[in-house]
């Protein structure tokens, strides 16, 4: 059976293999070896880059920064190289993203998702990852709000795929709109709370502590 240009028994080791990579729990990790902490009992609760800065700082935020991306990186741009299939190279980068969110590691309470979206979006067309970057930096650079910057070059990145391939620019398929159109839907639902502190004028910038503390990890059900 195939699906696609890849065998189902293709497609699942795909899925499954960029699961367990983007799973790997790098914040978490880290936290745990440089402090001995649950990363999730601090700051905002995620174990993703911009937590990572709050609780550990900035060296400790650039180490997570680049593996989170590189957790979409490795597993787009392996199933493109082994399957030459953008059908592989989706999947892996829809199943690496899920695999970041919700690990299966540390009870599926992971990050957010979006160093691991721009790992991908690089696998899938590197001058388009170049220009989010620039964006997000220009977005830091000016606001200061991480989330900011966030819900705004993940859904820029999705239109730009879209754009590209209603104009019948050679690599650009509907499959990759479709991982974008995915990881835009998954980053704005992991940042309703941070929508909310935004419309409210709480939301925290870029050096800033979170004035309530998240609920610690032990008492919190795992869903």
């Amino acid at each position: 059976m195939t699906i696609g240009d890849t065998t189902l028994p293709e497609l699942i080791a795909v899925v499954v293999v960029s699961y367990l990579i983007g799973a790997i729990p790098t914040g978490y990790l880290l936290a745990r070896a440089m402090k001995g902490i649950d990363i999730r009992d601090h700051g905002s609760g995620s174990t993703g880059a911009t937590n990572v800065l709050r609780v550990l700082g900035r060296g400790p935020f650039v180490a997570v920064m680049i593996a989170d991306s590189l957790k979409g990186y490795i597993p787009a741009m392996g199933a493109w190289l082994i399957f030459d299939s953008y059908d592989a190279q989706v999947a892996a980068g829809i199943a690496a993203v899920i695999g970041h969110d919700f690990p299966i590691y540390i009870g599926f309470q992971g990050g957010r998702g979006v160093a691991t979206t721009f790992g991908v979006f690089a696998a899938m067309a590197l001058p388009v990852f170049v220009g989010l970057v620039a964006v997000g930096i220009f977005i830091l650079i000016g606001l200061r709000y991480m989330s900011v910057a966030s819900i705004i070059t993940v859904p820029l990145g999705t239109l730009v795929f879209l754009i590209l391939w209603l104009l019948g620019v050679d690599e650009f398929i509907f499959t990759k709109v479709v991982f974008g159109l995915f990881a835009t839907a998954l980053v704005l639902i992991t940042h309703l709370p941070n929508i909310r502190r935004l419309m409210m004028g709480t939301e925290p910038r870029i050096g800033d502590s979170l004035e309530v503390p998240p609920e610690p990890h032990s008492a919190r059900t795992t869903t």
